[in-house]
């Protein structure tokens, strides 16, 4: 059957890409039929083996395709959105995978970059950077606010229904390697045999074409294009795959997805990445409000099983957010509970946290029963089940530093200090105070606008207390 093209076409076709389409129902978007076999489809968070959607595969005698080619796992990362094919046991949650497939969205120099609104275009692609968004530690000054025009750089990530490329990591590259895109086919010309995908101009005049249902592009189909020379934004193809068909799956099987919310009607009928998904009564929603009417490109995970092209869900699962912040030594560990303490925050673990070790002891597989008392870390997620606390997203763990950082909603807000997730902040002469674009601001325009606002801030700790060397609105 193929499996590890079909795995390849299900990650790229499914999730990154044809999220941008919208809709539901097309033979471009459905999972169709394997016998006695499983699909997981979303970000690593871990390794041992490998940790997607919560569930551990074991990788053994598993094939490993990067970017079309043969890999090994050692050449993923956690924050990789990957497509895993095998059994999946999920009272165990965990699976034996046959196929692990990585694809990414886009790989090329960066047309222009813009840190105040958290975003970089590449190749002409729009990515947006977030606190979910893991940026590569091997390669020095690899972070947004360092990267410069030109600089080669792979993404990965989920694409929203604007075309918008929701990074989950950001690989820092070296120049003259293969240059790949994927998305959908628009403003197709036959004649110059040319098309656009986003604000990128393919030509495939001697392009090799592989896969098209009638030999040629198609305007709405999803493709990859990868060549080796962009000049004025026109890309020179020298390959263009059609990644429109998805996987075969027998009604029944089992199917895990983590991806977007690409469309919406009801809470019986709406898109996962494209992919069609319904509920019935007995269908858990886990950290969705109530009733669940989620927003377009909102992050959800949907386990459950095929029928006739539409993934009957079992469990929808709400993602959490990555808005709050804490960056500082480790106070406590509960490894048994899934939990940890950081600058007196209770923060909460589970299976989709994702795991990297930073520092220099840089241990893979790194899990939560590896952090210590005194670790410095930084964890992104958003509000937990308790007052003042985190469900992490993101746990990194990274090499000491004497400044800490701390991000969420400012309470309490009196002159010169406020509180964050419960942790008093004070300011003084010397603070430097910023808006959300950046621009300096004086302390009275920042504790006017500050309260029941998210709010960033860096200094040093005293008495369990911060004491800002700089305090920023954030959006």
């Amino acid at each position: 059957m193929m499996l590890k093209k079909f795995a390849s076409l299900l990650l790229g076709a499914a999730l990154m890409n044809l999220a941008a389409c919208g809709g539901g129902g097309s033979s471009d978007t459905q999972l169709g039929g394997i016998e006695g076999t499983g699909f997981a489809v979303g970000t690593i968070t871990g390794f041992g083996s490998i940790v997607v959607n919560g569930i551990e595969f074991s990788t053994s005698t598993a094939s490993i395709t990067i970017d079309g080619r043969a890999g090994t796992q050692t050449d993923l990362r956690v924050g990789d959105v990957v497509s895993v094919v095998g059994p999946i046991n999920a009272a165990a949650a965990t699976g034996t995978a046959t196929s692990v497939t990585f694809d990414d969205n886009v790989e090329g120099p960066i047309d222009s970059v813009n840190v105040a609104g958290g975003s970089l275009v590449v190749l002409g692609q729009t990515v947006r950077v977030d606190g979910g968004t893991a940026f590569d530690d091997g390669v020095a000054n690899c972070r947004l606010d360092a990267l410069q025009p030109g600089q080669v750089v792979e993404v990965s990530g989920f694409r929203d229904t604007t075309g918008v490329v929701r990074a989950t990591r950001i690989e820092c590259k070296a120049a003259g390697g293969e240059l790949e895109v994927t998305g959908s086919v628009a403003a197709l010309d036959t004649n110059q045999r040319r098309f656009q995908i986003n604000a990128l101009t393919v030509d495939y005049s001697q392009a090799q074409l592989q896969n098209f249902p009638s030999g040629q592009p198609a305007n709405g189909q999803t493709v990859e294009a990868k060549g080796t020379a962009v000049n004025a934004g026109v890309l020179t193809a020298t390959r263009v795959e059609f990644k429109g068909q998805g996987i075969p799956v027998n009604n029944g099987d089992r199917v895990e997805i983590e991806g977007l919310v690409t469309r919406f009607v009801s809470a019986t009928d709406f898109d996962v990445a494209g992919q069609p998904i319904t509920t019935a009564v007995g269908t858990a929603f886990r950290n969705c409000a109530t009733p669940f009417n989620p927003p377009l490109n909102s992050k959800v995970e949907v386990e459950g099983t095929l029928s006739n092209g539409v993934v009957s869900a079992q469990e929808v699962e709400c993602r959490a957010g990555t808005d709050l912040r804490v960056r500082a030594t480790v106070d406590a560990v509960n490894a048994a509970a899934n939990s940890l303490t950081v600058l007196g925050i209770s923060i909460s673990v589970s299976g989709e946290t994702r795991f990297e070790d930073k520092s220099n002891a840089d241990l893979s597989p790194f899990r939560l029963s590896d952090v210590r008392v005194g670790d410095f870390v930084e964890v992104r997620g958003g509000p937990g089940t308790g007052a003042n606390s985190i469900a992490a997203a993101l746990l990194e763990r990274d090499d000491p530093e004497n400044r800490f950082e701390l991000r969420g909603i400012a309470e309490n807000v009196a002159l010169a200090d406020f509180q964050i997730l419960g942790v008093s902040v004070r300011t003084n002469g010397a603070t430097q105070f910023r808006d959300a674009a950046d621009a300096t601001i004086s302390a009275a325009t920042f504790f006017a606008q500050a309260p029941n606002r998210l709010v960033g801030v860096r200094g040093t700790v005293l008495n369990g207390a911060i004491d800002a060397e700089e305090a920023e609105l954030e959006n």
